[in-house]
């Protein structure tokens, strides 16, 4: 729900805002954050006086009805503070910020850890958001971000740049934004006269899994908003996920560029464990967990987390790490004496100080193939897309439909002569409604029908 302000209160956060009491700023010496104890980063391009970008905050979607986002929900857990002899890195600034304004869901926190080198032009940036619901959630993170290059609003273009996969902004002056932990799937670029803070459209844009074309914020006084998105997370009761995302300035699009590459190269230098590939083989009653580490930081080890047919994680294995290493790594992990179902495994990273985080999931069905069989899709329920999967005995004319509730056909996924093994394909219920839908499988003389939940 949007807030509705008295005149004080809209006095006492004018006043909030334009003196920045209540936060904390670093200036490298090439660029400079303020970091609110709301959760607002401020981006400038010298000693925190030349904004560039207005705003970066996060937003937090789990259904249309249900996003954690700045405006509406946010308020202080932990104040902003300087960390006085950084680790990491020269400078750093943390806060954390959760949903007790609202109390609105997503009951979830969010802790920020701010990074700048001396003269670097550029910020890496640590969000660790934690699940403080009683169920597990299925999160789609991303950032919002309301540009002011060179200190204006007017005349900022903003644009999906595919040669680095990032959002580049600019007026003269470049800005780059760039996840680096996980890959970015959703761009939406509006100005910020559209009407556009509300749960259902935040959480769309999230998750619409495409790139809007080059805005440019013309109108006088009118300025812009950028809405990036990734693949939502599961995140179990009482525990986090971790996402890195970079920005850099440049006085033009090479300096920018070049410079988020020196951002890059520090991400993969300071991040514990930079996890290079993590796959899943399914033999028999068993499945062989392949994992490789470009880099290593006080990596104590890894727990293998496992989840049957959409089940809690639970953890089942351990595998011990290399502390820190500048060599690819290389481990396996094989879980045994399982019975037949749709399997998920993720990896928990854990630094010898306790810290830890995960890697992202992924999925293995283990089954006879001596007998066809329809698996249950996952994950289930879902928003916007899903994996199905089916074996076949035999090569077979292979007929695979999705119906609604009503019985009508509203997708054909498979429809050709298809080898014998396992199958997956993926069902992406963009254009459909929220729902229950119904996928039945043909193949030679085997019929098998299954229910799935759609939630928008």
């Amino acid at each position: 729900m949007k807030k509705t302000f008295s005149i004080l209160t809209v006095l006492f956060l004018s006043i909030l805002f334009l003196t920045d009491g209540f936060s904390q700023s670093f200036y490298t010496g090439a660029i400079g954050v303020n970091q609110s104890n709301g959760g607002r980063q401020r981006v400038f391009s010298d000693n925190l006086t030349t904004r560039q970008i207005e705003r970066i905050s996060i937003l937090v979607g789990v259904s249309t009805s249900a996003v954690f986002d700045y405006n509406e929900d946010q308020n202080s857990e932990v104040p902003a503070a300087t960390v006085g002899s950084p680790l990491m890195s020269d400078f750093e600034v943390t806060s954390t910020i959760n949903n007790t304004y609202s109390n609105l869901p997503p009951n979830v926190s969010v802790s920020y850890n701010i990074y700048g080198w001396t003269n670097d032009p550029y910020l890496l940036v640590k969000t660790t958001v934690k699940n403080n619901e009683t169920s597990a959630i299925n999160a789609a993170i991303g950032l919002e971000i309301i540009p002011r290059i060179n200190g204006t609003y007017e005349n900022d273009t903003l644009q999906w740049d595919a040669s680095t996969l990032s959002l580049m902004i600019h007026k003269g002056f470049y800005v780059n934004a760039k996840f680096l932990s996980h890959t970015q799937k959703s761009l939406k670029l509006i100005p910020w006269t559209d009407p556009y803070a509300n749960d259902s459209l935040y959480y769309t844009w999230l998750t619409q899994n495409s790139f809007d074309p080059m805005l440019v914020a013309n109108a006088a006084g009118d300025g812009a908003v950028a809405i990036m998105g990734q693949d939502p997370v599961s995140i179990n009761p009482g525990e986090s996920t971790v996402f890195y995302y970079g920005v850099s300035i440049g006085a033009n699009y090479n300096a920018c560029v070049s410079n988020m590459a020196l951002c890059i190269a520090k991400y993969n230098q300071v991040v514990p464990v930079e996890l290079t590939s993590f796959t899943a083989t399914a033999q028999d009653q068993q499945v062989t967990l392949n994992w490789s580490t470009a880099t290593e930081l006080n990596n104590n080890g890894f727990e293998i987390q496992r989840s049957l047919n959409n089940s809690d994680f639970v953890t089942v294995g351990y595998v011990k790490g290399k502390g820190t290493t500048t060599n690819n790594t290389d481990y396996v992990y094989v879980d045994r004496n399982l019975a037949q179902g749709n399997y998920s495994y993720r990896l928990k990273q854990i630094d010898f100080n306790g810290q830890y985080e995960y890697s992202e999931v992924i999925n293995v069905l283990v089954a006879s193939l001596d007998k066809y069989a329809l698996v249950q899709n996952y994950p289930n329920p879902f928003n916007p897309s899903t994996k199905i999967g089916y074996i076949l005995k035999d090569n077979a004319n292979v007929k695979l439909s999705v119906y609604n509730s009503l019985g009508e056909e509203v997708a054909v996924l498979v429809n050709d002569l298809q080898e014998q093994g396992y199958h997956q394909i993926n069902f992406d219920a963009s254009g459909l409604p929220s729902g229950i839908y119904y996928y039945t499988i043909n193949a030679g003389d085997f019929v098998q029908t299954k229910k799935m939940l759609l939630i928008k």
